[in-house]
């Protein structure tokens, strides 16, 4: 059997793990499942909150969007806020609640809404324990609500006019604070909202006390632009923000990684391109007409007459550096004939030539040199 490539069975490994960690996270709540969002339909979201509202003849909708905005509403919940409140939010919901408008805060930790809390005088003085806490005013009167229960949050410290509609342990858990003809309404735990706290004790009626301004046909609208609903213009949002974008910018790294260690090419082999061997007769021509096109045909006749002069000269016995004319008179003492072409040739060496007449002379050359006739 073939062996399999180790490098296979890790980067298969890599894979299976990005997968199950995908599936196992995909779809998990933030705040340990507390995501207080109408679009989660789990114990820690508050989509039942809207059906129930709807049920009780209020119109519900969302802040969502590019930018914050409550216009149209009667009553907004912010209710467990995960990305932080700006202060040009917060002027935002100071005109809505100026305007009329009722602004119900909900928290268990009081970070993401510190600025929203620091413009009302509001502060997290501690930490409230879970159990059922009384309430108390007239909010509560109608529909009656008399318990409010809770599992987390904090309590709270209201300025001096704000006014303690509950209170744990002596500390304030629910204060409203006037502001122009509205009120900003602060809750200091999640669980009244939520699916799975919907229905303890008296949570649902005091949370109709605090909406009934919308109750009457208007509309509640809940916040989720401070939930990270709204659009993004980085096209890699979905790769950094998602945990199946994040698996597979994993995997794709991975098989980079093994792409690069085992040396593997990205497709098939490109074969070599086989040249014919080329003949001696290309190069010369090749020369030749390089020589031609840059006009130095004096080259080729100074190569060729060098020729002449020094293969005549060893046919002779003589030193290559003899002078020609020396040459000659030697060579006309035993062949004249040979001499006086050789000295007509070593004229016309020495003066342009056509290439006709130059390619002639590499004949001439060799027949004289060599002796033939």
């Amino acid at each position: 059997m073939r062996r399999v490539d180790p490098l296979y069975l890790l980067a298969g490994a890599l894979v299976v793990v990005a997968l199950a960690v995908t599936v196992l996270t995909a779809g998990a709540a933030p705040s340990g499942g507390r995501s207080a969002s109408v679009y989660d339909g789990g114990p820690g979201g508050a989509a039942a909150l809207r059906r129930y509202l709807d049920a009780m003849g209020a119109r519900t909708t969302t802040v969502q969007g590019a930018s914050f905005d409550p216009a149209g509403a009667r009553v907004l919940l912010v209710l467990g806020a995960t990305e932080p409140v700006t202060p040009a939010d917060v002027a935002t919901m100071r005109s809505f609640v100026r305007g009329g408008g009722t602004l119900v805060v909900a928290t268990d930790l009081g970070l993401a809404e510190r600025a929203l809390l620091d413009a009302y005088g509001v502060a997290v003085a501690g930490v409230a324990a879970g159990g059922a806490y009384p309430l108390a005013g007239a909010a509560f009167a109608d529909p009656p609500a008399g318990r409010l229960a809770i599992d987390q949050g904090v309590t709270l410290a209201l300025p001096p006019e704000g006014l303690v509609l509950a209170s744990a342990g002596g500390a304030p858990l629910i204060g409203a604070v006037r502001d122009g003809s509205g009120a900003a309404i602060f809750v200091g735990s999640l669980r009244p909202f939520l699916s799975a706290g919907l229905g303890d004790a008296d949570n649902a009626r005091a949370v109709l006390g605090l909406v009934r301004p919308a109750l009457r046909g208007a509309t509640v609208a809940f916040d989720e632009y401070h939930h990270g609903y709204r659009p993004s213009s980085d096209v890699l949002v979905l790769l950094e923000r998602t945990w199946p974008g994040r698996a597979l910018v994993f995997v794709a790294v991975v098989v980079l990684l093994y792409l690069v260690l085992s040396g593997r090419r990205l497709g098939p082999p490109l074969p070599l391109e086989v040249r014919p061997a080329r003949s001696s007769l290309e190069y010369v021509r090749g020369f030749a007409g390089l020589v031609r096109r840059s006009g130095h045909g004096e080259i080729a006749r100074r190569r060729l007459r060098s020729d002449l002069h020094t293969g005549l000269a060893r046919s002779l016995g003589l030193d290559p550096a003899t002078p020609f004319d020396r040459v000659v008179a030697r060579l006309a003492a035993s062949d004249a004939g040979r001499a006086a072409e050789a000295r007509l040739l070593d004229d016309a060496l020495a003066r342009p030539l056509r290439d006709d007449a130059l390619l002639r002379t590499v004949a001439q050359i060799d027949r004289i040199v060599g002796g033939t006739p």
